[in-house]
């Protein structure tokens, strides 16, 4: 169980983010801003100090101007007190509508994230944050939304039984996008009436909605309503070093007209170097305004470009396609996306299978460690080599005796009458073992469903190596890796060799998720489906050879990580045999490369 400062996004937002958003959004002297999530008031302190550089430095900040709403009353007390010239609202922004007031001109946050697979699973006092509509069934508590952030610095106060039914989120909001989403993604939908036409939304949120299937109806949501300025992210800093997440800044532009949204020109940034050294001013400074200004229209161009402040992608907004993978048009380099290139190559799926491997409902039962095996006296004809993971392995061939694990393996008919396995099945009966989730579905509960035999395998999770092992013999493996099963007219030395490229190994970066924070790139088995590869079966006899030969070669030098790897000649001569495939010129074949490695220090960071 994830604790809550995690849990509730609590982090406060540096002032290097505050400002490049408040750049973006704070135009005007007499703007009206308001932070839905103000917390403790940080995006509200440096608004003022804007709003003052904006005044000429006279003070006279219009009264109207700041406005914050905190769900935490005691949080909400302290930012009125750091802020008396702010309208500071003690409630639950999604129980808030305008009451007769004029609409904003700039929304700017930080809003509380929740992953979906804690809803439901947190304290019961964290109801608060999803209070939303009085006429949602309590219910609803139960079903969907019974966990829930606080604000972005506040805590989470307590929720009585009798309010319980006015705190609740309608199911109509819940499921506008889809019920998977974090709750910031509400902020979006709710915020939309709080901002006039031409006012600009400025939020740093968590970026797995670029690229994951339930972030298609937000995405939608956006382009429908507002013209998207920018997506940025940073290749070389986290801004919440202390945070399990990977955050992107979004600036957007609220637009009624649907010819002027079409037009748009979206850019999707990604910075190089760090916002202390593009901001390089003291926070009270007006040279920081100016600085902050300068870098807003540098990061606006009119084309794509790159130097060593950013690579910038810039495209019309009608190009933008709800159920695209915007993270991969953000950090892919160009030649990804080129006709030619495309035009060569076939998803993954195309020509082979990817299947996880063994989700047992009980590891702790059906991985076999040694004492075990000794203790119980389980016969051989019950085990199997398995193979858990891939680290500590430092070759691109193995075989049963680089398993560390063995696994329990009855078949459905087997006779276990007087045999020392049946002990340990029993014993495992009078632990509950068999009433497990997962167990309890099988019949017998202890036989594994068959896993079809494979010759190459991927990790789920990568770190520092990019690496598709070749089986020499056919394994039972884990559910951490994934097997790649091929069909009879596919060598499996030439699909080693090019799952073991350096173009694959950028597709994976592209198409993989590093939400969960700490730097390792998660793949699920549809993505790494759709990765597009040469297709082995359009390949000529000398082609597959030497693919094959190169492979071989390879699989003889010890992986220690992807980039020591590339630097190897055998290495370097099978990702150009690769590139060759694809039809890639010097130019493309560098870009791939520094991509590659890019996209690895960037999850480093």
């Amino acid at each position: 169980m994830p604790d809550k400062q995690h849990t509730f996004g609590q982090f406060e937002t540096p002032p290097d983010v505050a400002d490049l958003l408040l750049g973006f959004c704070l135009r005007r002297p007499t703007d009206r801003l308001l932070d839905p999530s103000c917390g403790e008031g940080a995006f509200l302190l440096r608004a003022a100090q804007w709003l003052d550089w904006l005044t000429d430095g006279r003070g006279d900040i219009p009264a109207e101007a700041l406005w914050g709403i905190e769900l935490d009353a005691e949080t909400a007390v302290s930012a009125q007190q750091s802020l008396p010239q702010a309208h500071i609202t003690n409630q639950n922004f999604f129980a808030t509508n305008l009451d007769g007031e004029r609409p904003f001109d700039a929304i700017i946050g930080n809003p509380p994230y929740t992953r979906a697979e804690w809803l439901g699973k947190l304290h019961e006092d964290a109801g608060e944050q999803l209070a939303l509509f009085a006429e949602a069934p309590v219910a609803e508590l139960v079903t969907s939304t019974s966990s829930v952030t606080g604000s972005v610095t506040g805590s989470v106060t307590a929720v009585s039984e009798t309010d319980e039914a006015q705190l609740l989120m309608p199911a109509s909001l819940w499921h506008s996008l889809g019920g998977r989403s974090g709750l910031h993604a509400y902020f979006f939908l709710h915020g939309t009436e709080f901002l006039r036409e031409g006012g600009r939304f400025g939020f740093v949120v968590p970026n797995a909605w670029l690229d994951v299937a339930y972030g298609e109806r937000l995405k939608q949501y956006l382009l429908d309503h507002y013209k998207i300025l920018a997506i940025i992210e940073s290749d070389v800093e986290r801004w919440f070093s202390d945070a399990k997440i990977n955050t992107c800044l979004i600036i957007l532009e609220k637009c009624s007209g649907p010819n002027r949204r079409a037009a748009n020109l979206v850019r999707l940034v990604r910075l190089k170097r760090p916002l202390t050294a593009l901001i390089p001013f003291p926070l009270t400074s007006y040279q920081r305004q100016q600085a902050v200004e300068r870098l807003v229209t540098r990061l606006l161009p009119s084309v794509s470009r790159t130097n060593d402040e950013a690579a910038i992608c810039v495209l019309a907004q009608h190009d933008l396609r709800p159920a695209a993978k915007w993270g991969l048009l953000l950090r892919a380099p160009a030649v990804v996306s080129q006709p030619h290139v495309q035009a060569s190559l076939r998803p993954l799926k195309s020509w082979a299978t990817v299947q996880r491997g063994f989700t047992t409902g009980a590891n702790d039962f059906f991985y076999l460690d040694a004492k075990t095996i000794e203790t119980w006296q389980i016969e051989p004809e019950f085990r199997r080599p398995l193979l858990k993971s891939l680290r500590g392995l430092t070759h691109l061939t193995l075989s049963a005796a680089d398993c560390k694990h063995e696994l329990l393996w009855i078949p459905p008919d087997a006779q276990l009458t007087g045999t020392a396995v049946s002990r340990y099945l029993t014993w495992g009966e009078q632990e509950g073992i068999h009433q497990h989730t997962t167990c309890a579905v099988r019949q017998p509960w202890y036989s594994l469903p068959p896993q079809p035999a494979a010759r190459l395998i991927l990790p789920k999770g990568i770190w520092r190596r990019h690496m598709a092992p070749l089986l020499a013999e056919s394994l039972l493996v884990d559910q951490q890796l994934y097997q790649i099963q091929l069909p009879p007219d596919i060598q499996p030395e030439v699909a080693a060799a090019l799952l073991n490229s350096a173009w694959f190994a950028l597709q994976c970066e592209l198409h993989g998720r590093i939400n969960f924070g700490a730097g390792v790139l998660w793949l699920a088995a549809y993505e790494l489906g759709r990765i597009l590869l040469p297709d082995p079966r359009a390949l000529s006899a000398p082609q597959a050879q030497q693919l094959a030969a190169l492979f071989t070669e390879l699989a003889k030098r010890p992986f220690a990580t992807t980039e020591d790897h590339l630097s190897h000649p055998t290495r370097q001569a099978l990702d150009n045999a690769v590139f060759d495939l694809i039809g890639l010129n010097e130019g493309e074949r560098t870009a791939v490369l520094a991509s590659l490695q890019e996209r690895i220090q960037a999850r480093k960071k």
